[in-house]
């Protein structure tokens, strides 16, 4: 692959680590980044680890100025969440604020001059479909997924005309160990329907496909010479898509309730 250079936030665990494995297995030079690169049991052979907490400016600025350049910048890390926005502290929407949009910005930041100069680069950011369906009791993590997608456009026309192509993944239910934080008070008038929600999510989650459906989006992306803003990818994604096109907010309202059973 001309020894392109790749950069995939989050490379510790589920799609993140199944994109870096899916690169390397290509030929790319894959760098992952991990909170704690030195506690990973199960390393992938090849991926050389780099300490990133997006949380922290610092260890963002130290990241970026340890690689240099990248060719690629693949945005991985996230965080969900579930809980009523009612009861959600400041703190814990900031925090996730800070995970899924603003610590990406900032990394985004640190690469795009190279790629601006050398006049070619590809950042691909990792979404969610929530970002579109805002499901109940996900409300920041479904904020900051439809900020990413907002953000992600702006910046793919602002680089256009540099060489510099952007894109957004937007996984459907995926299969992977990663666990939202919940949060919910004991007495909170709405932890029945939280629990329905959740208990509904875990199911979809069993059945969803695993991560390697994300990393093969990666791959027919990167043999794409004019890739789309955004893709889908995972179960019936693309069809809740364009079903979204069709339908009246008010029926995509009923659907989303009926599906996390919400005041059933």
């Amino acid at each position: 692959m001309d020894n392109k250079k790749v950069l995939v936030t989050g490379a510790s665990k589920g799609i993140g680590k199944a994109i870096a494995k899916a690169l390397l297995n290509l030929g790319y030079t894959v760098i992952g980044t991990s909170r704690d690169p030195e506690n990973i049991t199960d390393k992938v052979k090849g991926l050389e680890y780099v300490r990133l907490d997006l949380n922290d400016e610092q260890s963002i600025e130290e990241c970026t100025e340890k690689i240099g350049s990248v060719d690629i910048l693949i945005n991985n890390v996230g965080q969900s969440q579930i809980g009523p926005a009612e009861e959600l502290s400041l703190e814990k929407i900031k925090k996730m604020f800070q995970t899924n949009l603003l610590g990406m910005i900032k990394l985004t930041q640190g690469f795009l001059p190279e790629m601006r100069k050398k006049r070619r680069g590809l950042i691909i950011n990792i979404g969610s479909l929530v970002g579109r369906f805002a499901v109940p009791f996900q409300s920041i993590h479904a904020a900051s997924k439809s900020a990413l997608a907002a953000f992600s456009w702006s910046l793919r026309n602002e680089v256009m005309s540099y060489g510099v192509k952007v894109v957004v993944i937007e996984p459907n239910d995926i299969n992977t160990t990663i666990e939202p934080e919940m949060t919910v008070n004991d007495n909170s008038e709405y932890k029945k329907n939280v629990l329905r929600s959740k208990e509904a999510r875990d199911k979809k989650m069993a059945d969803a496909p695993g991560p390697e459906v994300v990393a093969n989006k990666v791959i027919k992306i990167l043999k794409k010479k004019n890739p789309r803003p955004f893709y889908t990818a995972g179960g019936m994604g693309p069809f809740l898509v364009f079903c979204k096109r069709l339908l009246p907010d008010r029926v995509v309202e009923r659907l989303i309730r009926k599906n996390y059973k919400i005041n059933e």
